[in-house]
């Protein structure tokens, strides 16, 4: 079960365009220590192998990385990878990039303590695919944390006009959707961590400036 076979491409370059706009404005970077507080409370501190799907430009992986964990960072924007890249260096992070789709990445099975996806779902035809792979790849036990959120509140979905079929969580997804995900996919023990933000890590609604982003942060395990 693939999650994005017909949008991966038009998904990539769509992310190539934002990148440097994303970048400048980006949660990770404005709530970094939140960011960081939040996933040694959700992780733990013991050293773990990390798989991020999606790691944009580095949101999850470089923070995880300055934690001590070992971190394989997947995604198939070549413009938000090289952000990724370029602050990994810089901060003198070990983190293994692999530029590719997640269907693409060939991620060996149970070759993960923890799977993250943060703000991934949303952009995917088939999120219960991305479910799928995280679950293949976790070891026995695993965690795999989710993060996401309503963006858009009344904007028409024309994502099959965008990327060539219809998202199904083109707007967002709230944490009702994500615990459905969970359910269906044999995940147990779901946990909610948003309570740790001191502040909201991302503001108004993009269309509707009266309303905050409905955001969540899950954590859920494979059963062993």
């Amino acid at each position: 079960m693939l999650a994005a076979p017909n949008t991966a491409n038009a998904m990539s370059e769509h992310w190539n365009k934002r990148a440097d706009r994303f970048n400048g404005a980006a949660s990770h970077i404005r709530h970094h220590d939140e960011w960081k507080r939040m996933f040694l409370s959700a992780l733990g501190d013991a050293p773990s192998l990390i798989t991020d799907l999606g790691c944009g430009t580095g949101a999850c992986a470089l923070v995880l990385a300055e934690l001590g964990h070992s971190v394989t960072a997947v995604d198939g924007s070549e413009g938000m990878l090289a952000y990724a890249r370029r602050e990994a260096a810089m901060r003198e992070l070990d983190v293994s990039f692999i530029q590719a789709t997640m269907d693409e990445a060939d991620l060996p099975d149970a070759s993960a303590d923890i799977v993250t996806m943060r703000n991934v779902l949303w952009t995917l035809e088939n999120p219960c695919g991305a479910l799928v792979l995280a679950r293949r790849i976790l070891r026995p036990g695993g965690t795999l944390l989710l993060s996401d959120g309503l963006w858009f509140l009344h904007r028409e979905n024309k994502s099959a006009t965008e990327f060539g079929k219809q998202l199904p969580f083109f707007n967002g997804l709230s944490e009702v959707d994500a615990r459905t995900l969970f359910h269906n996919e044999g995940f147990t023990q779901v946990k909610s961590w948003k309570h740790l933000f001191e502040a909201h890590p991302y503001g108004e609604v993009y269309d509707d400036s009266s309303r905050m982003i409905d955001y969540f942060v899950l954590t859920a395990t494979k059963p062993s």
